[in-house]
């Protein structure tokens, strides 16, 4: 609920985005900076020159004392750094109980989480949202470290694999945030699936360190739908993502890079499980998706036969 609320607050923001995430330049039409004829109001730029030229020298000694204006424009957002404060802070958070260690680290996220729902305006968002990224990487990587020192050869395997799939973390985070595509909120959204990769790695990592040590009482705190699924480097994969409202998802569904579903879902309890039931935007397609620990199904029990076929079933396996 908490996420939402953020993921609520940050929607609402629409001021342009900045920090190095959007180099794009602004339309010159859309300038708050009125353009004003040169050849009116002469005379009154003449009357005004030596007001202008007296207060030149004073101008110029506030220029040298500030570093200029670029300097004086530069927000907090844009200049602090918590790289070593979050290095550290993970570092605290080692525990013999990886299950209350991951329920810290999340309460740290939540921490830099809303420190960028606080922000000012989208820019400064766009800005802090990468220490929520820096968060569960660092966590990522304080896992890793203990796996290699409890199992040298076995951390060997498993790093050249984790390797492998870093080099698609962005393409997985670029892909879950088409909702926002073209926004100015675009660059918090991209940071924040970014940063889920990285929490669903440091639980797997976290699961299996739990195996080595023998930390029988290890269980996820908590569990989400939402994800990566399917093969990350493979051509097929379904996508779930937060909706804004509590219990609805954001879907899109990728069969052999040829056919594409891109609707919404809702949660409901079926006697045994829960499952998320889809509606194509176009009204076409219907059906419901289960998810398990490793993967996702979606079952189509009404389709146009466009992309999917009725009563037919489609498997997405590993979950990142």
């Amino acid at each position: 609920m908490k996420r939402k609320l953020i993921l609520a607050l940050i929607a609402m923001t629409l001021v342009m985005s900045g920090c190095g995430k959007d180099t794009s330049a602004p339309d010159e039409g859309n300038s708050v900076f009125e353009k004003i004829d040169q050849s009116e109001g002469s005379n009154q730029e003449a009357g005004d020159t030596a007001g202008q030229n007296a207060n030149t020298d004073a101008a110029g000694s506030a220029d040298a004392n500030t570093g200029g204006a670029d300097g004086a424009n530069q927000t907090s957002a844009e200049t602090d750094d918590y790289t070593e404060q979050i290095k550290s802070e993970i570092a605290a958070l080692a525990s013999d109980s990886l299950t209350d260690e991951l329920v810290a680290v999340n309460k740290l996220y939540d921490k830099y989480a809303e420190m960028t729902a606080n922000a000012s305006n989208q820019a400064e968002m766009n800005c802090l949202c990468q220490w929520e990224t820096l968060v569960w990487e660092d966590e990522v990587t304080s896992l890793l470290d203990r796996l290699k020192e409890k199992d040298s050869d076995f951390y060997n395997n498993i790093y050249s694999e984790y390797e492998n799939w870093l080099k698609y973390v962005p393409s997985m985070a670029e892909k879950m945030t088409y909702v926002y595509e073209g926004g100015s909120i675009y660059p918090t959204m991209y940071s924040y699936n970014e940063a889920m990769r990285f929490k669903r790695e440091a639980y797997d990592l976290a699961s299996t360190l739990a195996d080595v040590t023998g930390d029988v009482a290890f269980s996820f705190p908590d569990n989400s739908p939402c994800g990566y699924y399917g093969d990350y480097a493979g051509d097929s994969y379904l996508l779930i993502t937060e909706g804004m409202e509590g219990g609805s998802y954001a879907i899109k569904i990728h069969l052999d890079n040829s056919k594409e579903l891109i609707g919404y879902g809702s949660t409901e309890d079926a006697p045994e499980s829960e499952y998320i039931s889809f509606v194509s935007d176009d009204g076409s397609v219907e059906g419901r998706i289960d998810c398990f620990a490793l993967g996702a199904s979606f079952y189509a029990s009404v389709s146009d036969g466009a992309v999917v076929n009725t009563n037919e079933t489609y498997e997405f396996s590993f979950k990142y």
